[in-house]
């Protein structure tokens, strides 16, 4: 049994802080894991208008050793980013708790993580360290991740927030065409932003296909 615990910091407490403060630029999301090697070669998208800034901003991090884009796609860049030697304190704690970052994502001033534990122990173990180093880390919400008894019980992998909004947002037609309500009044009603809306649906959508379609193969 594991547990997903949800936590929020400031923007300066993470890699990419000076970054996303940047304007024109909306969000920066990591997919899944954030590596803590040098070696490993974590990919995220960014969000906004201003890349050239958002470039010159990450590369004069410590943290960041080489910063290449990959990819483009409508208002996003895809990157890839080498770590230094200066690996954030978060990084390094998640890898030590053997955790696994689910989702990373920063909006202007802050970040939010989803980040799963093997069990209990792991979680505290994380939280003194966070203590130890000076992180202000906030805990948001926590759930226990446990196997499902049947068919009918299958959890898919989804956090809360990923189910309730996904739930709602089939419920009252996002998905039709054309659509009943659009993404901003979803993200109102959730009294969050849309750009977090879009991440939480994206991710939610990605897990159900991966645990359904993929697991058919």
């Amino acid at each position: 049994m594991g547990i997903i615990a949800e936590f929020t910091m400031t923007a300066d407490e993470f890699v990419l802080g000076d970054a996303l403060l940047v304007p024109e630029i909306d969000r920066i999301e990591f997919e899944r894991v954030v590596p803590a090697r040098k070696s490993v070669m974590p990919f995220f998208w960014v969000w906004g208008t201003d890349f050239d800034e958002f470039e010159y901003e990450a590369e004069t991090e410590p943290e960041i050793s080489k910063l290449v884009h990959v990819d483009s796609f409508e208002d996003g860049r895809l990157y890839r980013a080498e770590w230094s030697q200066y690996v954030s304190g978060l990084v390094r704690g998640i890898k030590q708790c053997d955790a696994v970052l689910l989702s990373g994502t920063g909006e202007k001033d802050h970040w939010e993580f989803e980040i799963r534990f093997p069990n209990k122990d792991d979680l505290t173990d994380f939280s003194s360290q966070c203590i130890e180093k000076e992180l202000e880390l906030s805990l948001e919400r926590m759930h226990m991740v446990s196997p499902p008894s049947n068919d009918r019980d299958i959890g898919y992998g989804l956090t809360p927030r990923q189910r309730e909004l996904l739930t709602e947002a089939a419920k009252n037609g996002y998905y039709e065409e054309p659509r009943a309500v659009s993404l901003q009044e979803l993200a109102e009603d959730f009294d969050i932003s849309a750009a977090s809306a879009t991440g939480l649906l994206r991710r939610g959508t990605h897990q159900l296909i991966d645990s359904t379609i993929l697991q058919e193969r």
